[in-house]
């Protein structure tokens, strides 16, 4: 077993861990490097043991400008061709709200750090026009079979792809797996109820119905808004009794054609690519989006 690593959420924690605030004076006070790196080196040890690893992990890391920059010198010491940076197309494809537009802009101090001695010291894969969690699925795909490899992330979109799957604890979020996840997948609908009475809910899931759920929901973090006027108590409704991809597909279509009208397929397709986790890359290397299931031959 191999462990594929969600990198772009390890460097955070990681450098998170690599300062804190002085209770007395109230300032920001950094740790040393020689520290930090041990515990990320301690991290992915304690990863590969959860997950019963037998071959060294990869990282994959989402590109940027400085991280282009960084493998590019790698590359260019080893004779190799160098690299583009080209954005995630994620960016452009999102036209209601910002993709990602209320992540916070400032990073810990070890983050660039963290990521130079990823590429140092461990086998990176390094994202081009698309995200690390992309490139995991597309290895997750080609080996999902084989029970060879293993996604290791705290995000919960990379459920939606079948294979082995695991997720650290980390603060209140609980650890998930290690557990394989079939194509098909499941939900939960949790209910909160909060000290004033308030009832709220939310929902859970894997597989393909956890995507189309979220076509209807949307994902507040990462800022997509999914069916206007959709939530987790629709979502549920709609799909958990639902077995096969078709009957998914019709429901949520339906929905939208309901919301939208004659432009439906254009506000669909929007979402779809937002949230579909990219799964085959042609032979330039670059993404192959989700075909709408009735547009399948």
């Amino acid at each position: 077993m191999r462990c594929l690593i969600d990198s772009d959420i390890l460097v955070y924690e990681i450098a998170n861990c690599g300062q804190f605030i002085d209770p007395d004076s109230g300032e920001l006070v950094v740790r040393e490097f020689d520290y930090v790196s041990g515990l990320l080196d301690q991290k992915i040890k304690e990863i590969e043991a959860e997950c019963w690893a037998t071959e060294p992990s990869i990282l994959f890391l989402t590109g940027d400008r400085k991280l282009t920059k960084s493998v590019n010198k790698k590359l260019k010491h080893e004779g190799k061709k160098e690299i583009e940076f080209k954005p995630n197309f994620r960016f452009d494809v999102a036209k209601q709200k910002e993709y990602k537009g209320t992540r916070k802009q400032e990073k810990p101090f070890h983050y660039n750090n963290i990521r130079e001695y990823m590429l140092a010291n461990y086998e990176c894969v390094v994202s081009e026009g698309m995200e690390a969690d992309d490139m995991i699925c597309v290895e997750l795909k080609r080996n999902g079979d084989k029970l060879s490899v293993i996604c290791c992330s705290r995000d919960k979109d990379l459920r939606i792809v079948a294979g082995m799957h695991f997720g650290w604890e980390c603060g209140r979020q609980p650890q998930f797996g290690p557990q394989r996840v079939d194509e098909i997948g499941s939900l939960t609908l949790k209910t909160h109820t909060a000290k004033d009475g308030k009832v709220t809910y939310s929902i859970k899931g894997i597989g393909l119905k956890f995507f189309y759920s979220q076509l209807i929901t949307g994902d507040s973090v990462d800022n997509i808004p999914g069916l206007r006027g959709g939530g987790p108590v629709l979502a549920f409704n709609s799909l958990n009794d639902l077995s096969t991809e078709a009957a998914m597909f019709e429901c949520v279509a339906g929905l939208y054609e309901k919301k939208y009208g004659e432009d439906y397929r254009r506000e669909l397709r929007e979402q779809v690519d937002l949230l579909w986790m990219i799964q085959e890359l042609d032979d330039e290397g670059n993404p192959i989006k989700y075909v709408m299931y009735d547009e399948r031959n």
